[in-house]
């Protein structure tokens, strides 16, 4: 359990950058304690979330007052986001397993488009086995998405038949610091190109904003540019890039 001191001097620290500190907001949220362990000084913070497997490492904060704090993450596997400033810190203590580098896109409501026209269904956690299906085992499936997500948020998707052919749903949501993460996006391979996607998540985004979620983000691969477009046309932007993969911690 964080001090309440602790918690307020945390999220003064990540609220200097809301949108890059976005999941760690929402990680610092007193629900998520137990799989939250936090390193911090007056100018920077580590975040090691175990809400995941591996464990997820994020990191803030200028790199100088960083530094010493980059020497006490423990060496394991980890899912990483880093900023290259804070990737470099580490040198080659890190051994990378894959990458992605990554936008960081934030919506601007004003520019929020509204949902394109044709039907949209609310999922619950009776559609996890029509969800789980719909990833199946190809390549590029989320690979952030556990079923317990369906209990924070309804996922919005669109059917053919009695099959589900696209998705989309949440990372991570907090009412505690009005934070959303949109994620688990995906269409059946053979459907893409036709909208489905967009539609799935503007319905999910139109949610968001109709509960009053005043930070809406998500994560994007740089070379997806289907999905940024796809994006971009519902009111994302780019905030940032960054570093997103899966690497184990040497020791020093």
């Amino acid at each position: 359990m964080i001090d309440p001191i602790a918690r307020s001097q945390l999220r003064a620290l990540l609220e200097r950058d809301r949108v890059w500190s976005a999941y760690a907001l929402a990680d610092l949220d007193p629900k998520e304690d137990e799989k939250s362990s936090w390193l911090f000084n007056q100018e920077a913070v580590v975040l090691i979330y175990s809400g995941l497997n591996p464990s997820v490492l994020f990191t803030t904060g200028d790199p100088q007052p960083l530094q010493p704090l980059i020497a006490d993450i423990p060496s394991e596997r980890y899912i990483y986001l880093l900023k290259e400033e804070h990737k470099d810190l580490l040198g080659e203590r890190l051994q990378i397993e894959e990458e992605l580098i990554m936008h960081r896109m934030i919506l601007q409501p004003k520019a929020f488009s509204g949902v394109p026209a044709g039907e949209v269904a609310a999922l619950t956690s009776a559609d996890q086995p029509a969800i789980e299906a719909l990833f199946a085992e190809h390549p590029d499936r989320p690979d952030a998405y556990h079923p317990r997500q369906l209990h924070d948020r309804p996922f919005f998707g669109i059917w053919e038949g009695d099959e589900l052919v696209s998705v989309a749903g949440i990372h991570i949501i907090s009412e505690w610091a009005g934070i959303a993460a949109v994620g688990n996006v995906f269409t059946r391979p053979d459907l893409r190109g036709e909208g489905l996607g967009t539609r799935a998540t503007g319905a999910l985004v139109q949610d968001l904003l109709d509960s009053g979620f005043k930070t809406i983000v998500l994560n994007v691969s740089t070379e997806n540019q289907a999905a940024i477009r796809c994006y971009s046309k519902l009111g994302f932007e780019p905030h940032c890039q960054y570093h997103e993969g899966i690497g184990k911690l040497s020791l020093w």
